[in-house]
C-alpha cells in the first residue's frame, strides 16, 4: 500500500505508531531476502520477485556478489486490528490501526561490521536471523553482542527451514529436536552477556561498600522462547513464516481450547492424548509413541506441502491440501511445471512471512517512547549528561524531552552515518512521469503539426556541401597542448545523513549545529559546525521521498551536510546544545589493510584528494592518512572492503584512474631466546664476557661518558597484559589518544586507576619471576603506550620512574627516553615497531651535561645492537578465520589454509548436520586472495570470515644460515630452502627504500646476461 503525504504526516506525528528496526545476521543468512518479502507486502516489488530481486542491494557490486555491503533504510506501512481501548464490549471491539515501520538492512560480512554499528544506533529493536542449518556463527555472536550493548529488543527469525526438508532430509521429529538445540545455542550466547554484566555489577556493588544483599536482575524476559512469540520460523526464499501464536489461533477452535492456553503448550514437550482429548506432558506418555504437539500440528503440515509439491510432485495431494486450507490457487499454477511456484503460492496465502514478521515487530518491539525511556538513561550517563557544571534547567529540559520522545522539547538528533549519492538521484532533479492523459494530448498535438506540414523533414545536404562545411568550420590556427588532461569530472554527489530524531522536530530550512564526536562543553567553540537543513527525505531504499518536517521518534535523511562534517555527529539547536551522542563508542572493525594511492596522471592529484575526502565522509570504517613521505594511504577492514573503496573512488568520488600499491601489511619485531639444535651449540654471543644482549658505550668528546645497558625478551603474560590495558597505559602516561589501527580489536577500553594497574602488573611480574619490579619502570614504548619497557636498573636511580618514585634526575634523562621511543618505534629488521622487549639502563657515568643531546642516536643504536644479539623474530599480523564446510570439500579447505601458511586451531562437526566448523589462523600477508581462492576450490561451498586477531611470532630467524654439519650436509652452504622470514623483511625494506642485501652475481664463471 502506498501512503499519501497526509497519512505519512499523521503516522510520523504519533510515536506510538512507529517502530524502528534493523535486520542483523551472519553473512548469507537471508537478511535481504527477508527485506524483499516485507517490501512485497507494501507493493514496492512483486511477490514473485521477493527473495530474488534483492531490492535494497542497490549497488551493482552488491548484486554481482550476492551480499550486502552498505546498510540501507526503507519505510513500510502495516495495518492490523487492535483492541479498541474505549470499547466496553466483551470480547472487545477490534479497530484497524496503522503503523510506520522504519526498516534498516545491514551487511553480514565481517568487513562491513561498522555498517552494523551505524544501523543499530538508529533503531530500537532488532530482527536477528539465524540459518536453520548453519546455526550460530561468528558474526551471529557479534550482532547479538551489538544488540545487547545498544539495548535493542530482539526477536529471532530461524530462516531457511526449507534446507532441513530438502538438503538434510530430516523428519519433522528430527527437525523439532534440531530447532530446540538451535534456540538453546542462541540463548547460551545471550546468557553469556547477562553473566558478564552481572559479574561486573556484583564487583561494582562490593567495591561501593554497600551493606545488605546484592539483588540479581530478572533475566526471564531476556531469552528467546517460541511460546513468548519472539521466535519466527521461516523460509524467506519461499515466502513463508509463522509464530506459535498463529498456529494456536488456527487450532484453538478445532481442539476446543483457549488460544492463550494452546500457545503455551504448542512448543516444548507437550503431547495431545487422543483418548482423553487433552494435552499431556512427557510424564503422562506411559511408553506411548506420541508426537509432540509442535511436530503433529505444525511441522507435519509444513513437510507435507514440501513433499507433495517439490519432492514427490503429487498433484492429487496438492489439490487436497489446497482444498483443506481453503486457498485460492488458479488451475494454471496448480498444473504448472514450476513446482517451486506452486509451493510459494500455497505458503504465501497460508502463512505469509511478511504478516508474521510485521505482527511480531508491532507486538514485541517497543515504540520510540518506550525504547528511549529504557535505552537513553545509560547512554546519557555514558556521555556525562546532564553536566554538573552546565545549565541545570536547560539540561533537565533536554533530558526529559529525550526520555519522553517529546516533539515540544529542544531538537536532539543523532547522525549515524553519511552516504554520498549522485545529485541526479535527488527527487527535485528527477523527471516527473506524465500521466496517460498528458501523453495522449502530447501525441494528438504532434499529429496535428505533422498534418499541417509544420515539421516537414529538411532536405539532406549533398556530400560536397558537407565537406565544404567541414573545411570551412575547421580552425587551422588551433593551438594543441601536448599532454592535455582528458579528465572528465564524475557526476556531482551530495551527502545525505542518516538521522534518528530523539526529541523536537527537524524542519526543512531550519538552522542548527552539529556536535562532532570530540565536542567538549568546556570548549564550546571547538568541534562544532553550523548547518542549514536544506532538504528532508524519507528513506525508501533506492529512492528518496521529500518531506517538510520530521518529528521525534523517526528515521530520516537530511541534506545540507556538505562541508567539513565527518562520519557522525549530534544535531542540536544552537540555543540548548544537547548531549554529544556521537561520543558513545560503537563497535567498529579494526582497519588493518592499508594501501598507498596515487593517480595515474600526476596532474590529477587534487581530484584524488577531493575523492578521498568524500570517501572518508561516506564510509564509517575507512581511515585516510597522509604519510610523512607524502603518500595518501587508506586503511580498510579487509580485502572486500578495500575493493569497494577503490571502486567508489574511481567511479564516483574522484572520477580518475587510480594506482594502488601492494597492500601495506603491519609487522612487529621481537626477540626470543636462542633455539639450540639437537647436538648443536647456541649461536655465539657478541661479547662473551659481558653476556648476551649487553652493550657498553664509550663516548669521548670534550668529556668522557660511559653507558652500559642490556636487552632481554619480556614474558608473554606481561606483553599480553600491556596490550590488553593499552588504554590504561595511555591514561597514566598522559597520552590523549592510544589509537592504533593495527592493534587487536579486543583491547580493554575500561581504564584502570594507577594503583589497580600497578598492583596487577606487579602480580604478573612476580608470577613470571622477572628480574625487575614495577617501581623500576621508567617508560613504556613506542609512543609511550606500547608493550616494551624501559627499566632503570642503576643503583642510584638515573631516570624518573613511571609510577612516581623518582630520585636524582640525570642530565641525560630526556635523551635516553627519546632514544628508547625511537628504537621501539622503528626496529632494526625493517623499521617496524618492537613488541615484548625489555631495555635495562645499567649505568651512565658522566659528570656534565654537555653531551646530553648527542646520546639519542648512540642509545638507539645500542638498543639495536643488543636486540640483534638475541634471536630476532618478525611478528606477523594474523587473521582468525572461521570456515563452515561440508565433508566433500573439507580436504580442499585444509590444502588452501596450509598453502597460505595458516594453522588449523580446531575442527568441530555441527551435530545433526554434515557441516564442519574449522577455526584457523592465517598471516595477513598471505591472506590476500584467500577468500576468492577458497571459494573457487570449493565451488562456493565454503565462505571464510576473517577477523583481525593480533600478532604472532613467525618462528624463523631472518638471518639463519646452515652452520651445523647436519644442516650443511642437507642444505649446502647456500641454504637451498627459502628463508621466508628474510623474504618478508626484504620486501618491507624494499618498500620503505631501505638497503636490501642481494646477491647480484651468483656464479662469476657463467655467461653474462646483458638483458638483466
Amino acid at each position: 500500500m502506498t501512503l499519501s503525504s497526509l497519512q505519512l504526516r499523521k503516522l510520523q506525528a504519533d510515536p506510538s505508531a512507529i517502530r524502528n528496526i534493523c535486520i542483523l545476521a551472519h553473512v548469507d543468512h537471508g537478511k535481504t531476502s527477508l527485506s524483499d518479502c516485507l517490501l512485497a507486502s507494501n507493493g514496492i516489488i512483486s511477490q514473485k520477485m521477493a527473495g530474488k530481486l534483492r531490492y535494497l542491494d542497490s549497488r551493482p557490486d552488491e548484486q554481482e556478489r550476492g551480499i550486502t555491503m552498505e546498510s540501507s533504510a526503507i519505510s513500510l506501512h502495516f495495518r492490523t486490528f487492535r483492541r479498541d481501548p474505549k470499547s466496553t464490549e466483551e470480547p472487545p471491539k477490534m479497530v484497524p490501526k496503522d503503523f510506520l515501520i522504519n526498516l534498516v538492512d545491514s551487511p553480514g560480512h565481517i568487513d562491513f561490521s561498522s555498517e552494523v554499528s551505524t544501523a543499530s544506533r538508529l533503531c530500537d529493536g532488532a530482527v536477528v536471523l539465524v540459518d536453520a542449518v548453519e546455526g550460530v556463527c561468528s558474526q551471529t555472536v557479534t550482532v547479538l553482542r551489538q544488540a545487547w550493548m545498544e539495548q535493542l529488543t530482539p526477536i529471532l527469525v530461524i530462516n531457511k527451514i526449507d534446507r532441513l526438508v530438502e538438503e538434510l532430509q530430516l523428519t519433522p521429529a528430527e527437525a523439532f529436536t534440531h530447532l530446540k538445540k538451535l534456540i538453546e545455542g542462541v540463548n547460551v550466547v545471550l546468557g553469556g552477556f547477562y553473566a558478564s554484566n552481572r559479574m561486573a555489577a556484583d564487583l561494582e556493588w562490593r567495591e561501593s561498600g554497600k551493606t545488605g544483599t546484592f539483588e540479581d536482575e530478572d533475566d526471564s524476559e531476556l531469552y528467546f522462547s517460541p511460546e513468548k512469540n519472539n521466535v519466527i520460523f521461516a523460509s524467506a526464499i519461499d515466502g513463508w513464516g509463522f509464530t506459535v501464536a498463529q498456529f494456536a489461533a488456527i487450532y484453538a477452535a478445532k481442539l476446543g481450547m483457549k488460544r492463550e492456553n494452546l500457545q503455551k503448550c504448542l512448543w516444548g514437550d507437550f503431547y495431545f492424548d487422543p483418548k482423553t482429548k487433552s494435552v499431556i506432558t512427557s510424564k503422562g506418555l506411559k511408553g506411548r509413541n506420541l508426537k509432540p504437539l509442535f511436530v503433529q500440528l505444525v511441522l507435519d503440515n509444513i513437510w507435507a506441502v514440501y513433499h507433495c509439491t517439490v519432492i514427490e510432485r503429487d498433484a492429487e495431494k496438492s489439490a487436497k491440501i489446497i482444498k483443506a486450507l481453503e486457498l485460492k490457487i488458479s488451475p494454471r499454477d496448480l498444473n504448472s511445471k514450476d513446482a517451486r511456484n506452486l509451493l510459494t503460492n500455497i505458503f504465501q496465502q497460508w502463512v505469509p512471512l511478511s504478516v508474521s514478521v510485521l505482527h511480531s515487530v508491532v507486538d514485541k518491539l517497543p515504540d520510540p517512547i518506550v525504547a528511549q525511556g529504557k535505552r537513553m538513561p545509560a547512554i546519557l550517563k555514558s556521555v556525562g549528561y546532564p553536566d554538573a557544571e552546565g545549565n541545570a534547567e536547560n539540561e533537565k529540559t533536554v533530558s526529559e524531552g529525550i526520555l519522553t520522545c517529546s516533539t515540544k522539547a529542544p531538537l536532539v538528533a543523532y547522525i549515524s552515518k553519511v552516504v554520498s549519492i549522485p545529485e541526479s538521484d535527488l527527487p527535485k532533479n528527477q523527471k516527473v512521469m506524465k500521466s496517460i492523459d498528458q501523453l495522449r494530448e502530447q501525441s494528438r498535438l504532434a499529429r496535428e503539426k505533422l498534418e499541417n506540414g509544420e515539421t516537414a523533414p529538411a532536405e539532406e545536404p549533398k556530400e560536397e556541401e558537407d565537406l565544404t562545411a567541414a573545411y570551412a568550420s575547421y580552425d587551422y590556427e588551433e593551438d594543441f597542448e601536448i599532454g592535455e588532461s582528458s579528465y572528465v569530472p564524475p557526476p556531482p554527489e551530495v551527502l545525505i545523513g542518516f538521522v534518528r530524531v530523539y526529541s523536537g522536530v527537524i524542519r526543512s530550512g531550519q538552522k542548527a549545529v552539529v556536535l562532532g564526536p570530540k565536542y567538549n562543553p568546556a570548549e564550546p567553540s571547538k568541534h562544532i559546525i553550523e548547518v542549514e537543513i536544506t532538504d528532508l527525505y524519507l528513506l525508501m531504499g533506492r529512492e528518496l521521498v521529500t518531506i517538510d518536517h520530521a518529528p521525534a521518534g523517526g528515521i530520516v535523511g537530511i541534506g545540507g551536510l556538505d562541508g567539513e562534517f565527518l562520519k557522525s555527529g549530534t544535531l542540536v539547536s544552537d540555543e540548548f546544545r544537547g548531549p554529544n551522542l556521537a561520543a558513545v563508542e560503537g563497535s567498529m572493525t579494526t582497519p588493518i589493510v592499508r594501501v598507498a594511492l596515487e593517480p595515474e596522471d600526476p596532474t590529477q592529484m587534487a581530484h584524488l584528494e577531493e575523492g578521498l575526502k568524500l570517501l572518508n565522509q561516506s564510509d564509517p570504517c575507512v581511515q585516510v592518512h597522509l604519510q610523512d613521505t607524502g603518500e595518501h594511504v587508506i586503511s580498510c577492514a579487509g580485502e572486500l572492503h578495500l575493493e569497494r573503496c577503490l571502486k567508489d573512488l574511481t567511479e564516483r568520488f574522484a572520477g580518475i584512474e587510480i594506482q594502488a600499491s601492494e597492500p601495506i601489511v603491519p609487522y612487529r619485531e621481537s626477540i626470543v631466546a636462542h633455539q639450540v639444535a639437537p647436538g648443536g651449540e647456541p649461536a655465539p654471543m657478541r661479547d662473551a664476557e659481558l653476556g648476551r644482549g649487553v652493550v657498553t658505550l664509550e663516548l669521548e668528546e670534550e668529556d668522557h661518558v660511559d653507558l652500559k645497558m642490556h636487552v632481554s625478551p619480556l614474558p608473554q603474560a606481561v606483553v599480553s597484559f600491556l596490550i590488553f590495558n593499552r588504554a590504561s597505559v595511555a591514561s597514566l602516561a598522559g597520552v590523549k589518544s592510544a589509537e592504533d589501527e593495527t592493534e587487536d580489536s579486543s583491547v580493554n577500553q575500561n581504564v584502570l586507576d594507577k594503583d589497580e594497574f600497578k598492583s596487577k602488573l606487579a602480580a604478573i611480574l612476580e608470577e613470571e619471576k622477572c628480574d625487575f619490579t614495577v617501581d623500576q619502570i621508567a617508560a613504556f614504548g613506542p609512543k609511550r603506550v606500547g608493550s616494551n619497557i624501559l627499566i632503570d636498573n642503576s643503583k642510584s636511580g638515573l631516570l624518573r620512574r613511571f609510577f612516581g618514585a623518582s630520585s636524582e634526575i640525570s642530565f641525560h634523562q630526556d635523551s635516553i627516553l627519546t632514544g628508547f621511543q625511537l628504537a621501539t618505534q622503528s626496529g632494526p629488521l625493517c623499521n617496524e615497531p618492537m613488541q615484548g622487549v625489555a631495555v635495562y639502563l645499567d649505568l651512565i657515568d658522566d659528570p656534565n651535561d654537555d653531551l646530553a643531546g648527542k646520546l639519542i642516536s648512540p642509545f638507539q643504536k645500542a638498543i639495536y645492537t643488543a636486540f640483534l644479539d638475541w634471536s630476532p623474530r618478525l611478528m606477523l599480523a594474523t587473521y582468525s578465520c572461521e570456515i563452515q564446510a561440508s565433508t566433500e570439500v573439507l580436504g580442499k579447505v585444509y590444502s588452501v589454509v596450509t598453502r597460505r601458511k595458516g594453522k588449523i586451531v580446531s575442527e568441530e562437526m555441527k551435530e545433526g548436520t554434515p557441516f564442519f566448523t574449522i577455526s584457523a589462523t592465517i598471516p595477513v600477508v598471505e591472506a590476500f586472495g584467500f577468500a576468492e581462492e577458497i571459494r573457487k576450490r570449493t565451488s562456493g561451498a565454503a565462505q571464510p570470515q576473517l577477523i583481525f586477531a593480533g600478532y604472532e611470532i613467525f618462528d624463523m630467524d631472518p638471518f639463519w644460515v646452515p652452520t651445523t654439519e647436519e644442516e650443511l650436509e642437507e642444505l649446502g652452504e647456500t641454504a637451498d630452502r627459502e628463508n621466508v622470514a628474510r623474504r618478508y623483511v626484504d620486501n618491507v625494506r624494499a618498500r620503505k627504500g631501505l638497503y636490501v642485501e642481494k646477491k647480484l652475481v651468483d656464479g662469476a664463471n657463467r655467461q653474462r646476461n646483458l638483458k638483466k
